[in-house]
């Protein structure tokens, strides 16, 4: 297109000279003969330049008409959905923008508001994504979710920018669903808080929440509970029966774990054969309440031979300590103090053991 362009303005540099010359010699008082073939040469020249130029010009609309074309047709075939509207009124969609919304062709939505495209829910999202924004603002990033009729919750990444669309002010959307990135994120964020084994809260979870437990408490004037509860024996039991024996057992104990505590409750697994559980908004008739079921309810996991029993420890808020490390060192102290006591059995911290 460029080359074209400079093409133009050399013929037109020309054309130009040649009128000046013209002119020029016009001027001229004698007529000779060398003149008149000078001036019709100089026509002949300008005639055969202008037809040179419209050539030219022809060639560059053309192409920008071509250009044209072959952009039209990457938007309309882009994998993007991509739209243009202008106070919310569509004004041109390409075919993965009808797919996204559920249309067969991009016609379908032309001269439609959001809100005749999307459902109620689906445009209150989009409308809550847009409130942080000017109403003119250059550019725009939109995460919305599309409210599906089949329950399915669809998440859309959506770019606005202000442009001129037919030499009128408009806004083109490029949307993408970014469903699969955003299940993979939280996937991957489960998994940053869950014990891979027993699928129970670990050790970053536990402790993230228990300190949440202590703000709550504090604010609320309340009291909670703490265990520490280790598996006995549980390393005879790896070594004699192997490490899959032993996952097998952490897995069940897992189980048994959460039937025993209430809704509100959480246990999880705090390392190695180590269970945290945690009694929010518990008084210690609460906690001695669910140390004695977990105790005396015990199955056997493996054999008479190889009985699994616990030992549990037992710290409450604030009566105990007031702050993390405190509540969780005592607690494990009483722990310890529960095996040297014979374990399967549980003990409460007392300040004097």
């Amino acid at each position: 297109m460029s080359f074209f362009i400079k093409k133009i303005n050399v013929l037109l540099f020309i054309l130009v000279a040649l009128a000046i010359m013209e002119l020029f010699i016009g001027f001229e008082a004698s007529k000779e003969t060398w003149e008149m073939i000078v001036t019709i040469a100089v026509q002949i020249l300008q005639f055969l330049l202008f037809i040179m130029l419209m050539a030219l010009l022809r060639k560059v609309i053309r192409q920008s008409v071509d250009k044209e074309k072959q952009y039209q047709r990457l938007l309309d075939h882009s994998p993007e959905a991509i739209y243009v509207h202008r106070k919310g009124i569509i004004v041109y969609s390409n075919e993965a923008g009808a797919k996204l919304f559920g249309f067969k062709e991009p016609f379908e939505l032309i001269n439609l508001h959001w809100k005749e495209i999307l459902n109620d829910k689906s445009y209150e999202s989009l409308r809550s994504s847009s409130e942080k924004y000017e109403m003119d603002q250059q550019f725009k990033i939109h995460h919305f979710n599309l409210y599906d009729e089949d329950g399915t919750v669809r998440y859309i990444e959506a770019k606005s920018t202000y442009i001129l669309f037919d030499g009128e002010p408009a806004r083109e959307v490029i949307a993408r669903d970014v469903t699969d990135q955003e299940k993979n994120s939280q996937r991957l964020k489960d998994l940053s808080y869950l014990d891979t084994l027993t699928q129970l809260p670990n050790r970053r979870s536990l402790l993230e929440r228990l300190n949440q437990v202590i703000e709550e408490s504090k604010q609320k004037n309340k009291s909670f509970g703490i265990m520490f509860v280790d598996l006995d024996g549980f390393k005879q039991i790896n070594d004699t029966y192997g490490h899959a024996k032993g996952d097998f057992l952490l897995k069940q104990v897992s189980e048994y774990l959460k039937l025993c505590i209430k809704e509100d409750d959480v246990v999880g697994r705090f390392g190695g054969d180590e269970f945290i559980i945690i009694l929010p908004n518990a008084v210690q008739t609460d906690c001695l309440s669910l140390a004695k079921k977990i105790i005396d309810n015990m199955p056997l996991f493996i054999s008479e031979s190889n009985q699994v029993t616990f030992s549990i420890g037992i710290s409450l808020y604030p009566q105990d300590g007031n702050d993390l490390d405190t509540i969780m060192k005592l607690a494990d102290n009483a722990m310890y103090n529960a095996k040297k006591r014979g374990k399967n059995n549980f003990q409460f911290f007392d300040i004097g053991t």
